[in-house]
């Protein structure tokens, strides 16, 4: 239940985006999507090569995030104090598509995620799922996070057992 709730509020951001980064009547679109494409890219290098200060470095002061079972995240400390930054856990994202609005200054970006936990000196993917980062235009010309949540795919269903045939 609270996976889907978390769905259905993922939902509702998308569409209030959706609409906060629409084409107003009688205007074009003339902003580009590539800048937050290549922001969202540079954020996960940060993280990859930096970890929580990398990661840390892309968030606004006032960003907000939903998670399971939890009352609404607000502000850069609390956001990473959810987080867990252990050297053996790994999360890599690739952004897939991006919409921004007319002005430049609100846009978001949304892609997949993979999860990889070192055990024993071996990686294995321990998840995968899908995001959306909205973006602010800071006075500087930089991008922040402002929102930040994505969803965890469901785990493959274990293989069905193998039929034994009676001689």
């Amino acid at each position: 239940m609270a996976k889907r709730t978390a769905v259905m509020v993922l939902l509702l951001v998308c569409g209030m985006v959706f609409v906060i980064v629409g084409t107003p009547q009688g205007g074009t679109k003339s902003a580009d999507p590539s800048v937050l494409l290549q922001a969202d890219e540079a954020f996960d290098r940060a993280r990859a090569e930096h970890g929580a200060e990398g990661f840390a470095s892309f968030l606004a002061d006032d960003i907000v995030t939903i998670r399971p079972n939890q009352p609404l995240v607000r502000g850069k400390k609390d956001f990473l104090a959810g987080w867990n930054y252990s050297p053996e856990m790994s999360v890599r994202w690739k952004p897939e598509f991006a919409r921004i609005s007319d002005d430049a200054t609100m846009g978001f970006t949304t892609g997949s995620y993979k999860a990889t936990l070192t055990e024993n000196g071996a990686p294995k993917v321990a998840a995968t799922g899908r995001y959306i980062t909205i973006w602010a235009r800071q006075p500087d010309g930089s991008w922040k996070a402002v929102f930040d949540s994505g969803v965890q795919d469901k785990a493959p269903a274990p293989p069905a057992p193998a039929e034994t045939k009676k001689p």
